[in-house]
């Protein structure tokens, strides 16, 4: 394992230009008018589009003299299709603007390179595979979770092979805008709040303990799992009437989403793989239910961070507690907060699975995400992932 010290060289990969805070949005309508912006498309989902959430990021268009257009076909856990129906309508404009979670923002980006580049798109998946830089392209999130205003990277379900879903990796999907406005996540559901919330977690620390980490990704990921610890039960339970703790989570989200784009992920996002393309479940759900599973299978590979996150988390540290003891405690620090957050600590709320299924999970999560499992600081084997599952079956007071 090679880690980063502070006297190594490393890249970092960002967006081109990123607003923050109450009223971040209103930046679409400089930024349009900079680039002589005539016509935009607001690629979103139908849900977005009919509550009106999309109002505002509209409105700061039109203001800059844009035509805008709206494409809502976009659907959680979002289909290689989705990104061909809005490239299609993105030829006849010159803007791109991503509204929405990562479902949205994902297919915004391909789309966007799709119609710059023409296809098919499936050549463009996988690392690098984008020849070129997209049109101007725009995202704003209105959920505080994926992260993926700021990074380069999209998840798709590819309908050829079953729903598998693929990976695009590209400095060429970077936004050129990321306008990242808390004042967006008003209306967000308490169930949508806490996946969300929880997919952020999960980006900051995994990208904590990564074997990829630098002293740069240590910063960004060590004050999101803060803000996520101190703000996720808030943000859930008083959403509407708590500004403070949407800005924060959405500040998290940001955080671990520049995290994770420059230290990589890891085992937990390998095993959401088969629980999605499986049984359906939603990528924020299966992180969280997966995270303090994961967690504890880790602990003795980095005591020292584990402990380090047991603080962030919120746990102090008892007169004579041992370091390993501490560590562990940041596994029961994450499975308060799903508690609290109404989230289950066992994959059981979701399926009937054994030992058998969970052998058939591990085979697809070395075949489509074997990646994150290398990035992984403790070394995993398919024996050892089916050995997780069966924890995250038992559930909170699993030994495993």
């Amino acid at each position: 394992m090679s880690l980063g010290s502070l006297t190594d060289a490393h890249t970092i990969r960002s967006p081109a230009h990123v607003e923050y805070g109450a009223g971040a949005v209103d930046a679409l309508e400089a930024f349009a008018r900079d680039r002589d912006v005539d016509s935009a498309l607001v690629v979103t989902d139908d849900h977005l589009a009919a509550s009106g959430v999309i109002d505002t990021p509209v409105a700061r268009l039109d203001a800059a003299g844009v035509d805008v257009a709206v494409y809502d076909g976009v659907a959680p856990e979002p289909k290689l299709s989705m990104v061909e129906a809005a490239a299609e309508r993105v030829a006849d404009h010159d803007l791109v603007v991503g509204v929405g979670g990562g479902s949205s923002m994902d297919t915004a980006k391909l789309a966007a390179a799709l119609a710059k580049h023409g296809g098919p798109v499936r050549d463009m998946l996988g690392m690098d595979n984008v020849p070129g830089e997209t049109g101007p392209l725009a995202l704003v999130p209105t959920t505080a979770g994926t992260g993926s205003e700021v990074t380069h990277i999209g998840v798709f379900a590819d309908e050829r092979e079953g729903g598998v879903k693929k990976v695009v990796f590209s400095p060429h999907l970077f936004a050129d805008l990321a306008a990242v406005d808390p004042d967006l996540t008003t209306t967000l559901p308490p169930g949508v709040a806490a996946a969300t919330g929880l997919d952020a977690l999960t980006h900051a620390v995994e990208s904590y303990v990564t074997v990829l980490r630098t002293p740069y990704t240590d910063t960004l990921a060590r004050r999101a799992v803060e803000l996520v610890a101190a703000n996720l039960r808030p943000a859930v339970t008083q959403g509407p009437e708590n500004d403070a703790a949407r800005a924060n989570m959405s500040l998290a989200a940001m955080l671990a989403g520049q995290a994770f784009v420059n230290s990589g992920l890891g085992a937990v996002h390998a095993l959401t793989y088969p629980l999605g393309m499986e049984c359906g479940l939603g990528h924020g759900l299966a992180n969280g239910v997966l995270l303090p599973h994961v967690m504890r299978y880790n602990v003795p590979a980095e005591v020292e961070r584990f402990a380090d996150l047991a603080a962030l988390l919120g746990a102090e540290r008892r007169p004579g507690e041992s370091t390993r003891a501490f560590a562990d405690r940041s596994v029961e620090q994450v499975f308060d907060l799903l508690e609290d957050v109404d989230v289950p600590t066992s994959i059981a709320a979701y399926g009937d699975f054994d030992r058998e299924t969970f052998a058939d999970f591990a085979d697809v999560a070395f075949e489509h995400s074997e990646h994150n499992i290398e990035r992984n600081p403790r070394h995993m084997d398919r024996e050892d992932v089916i050995d997780v599952f069966e924890a995250a079956m038992a559930g909170r007071y699993s030994t495993s």
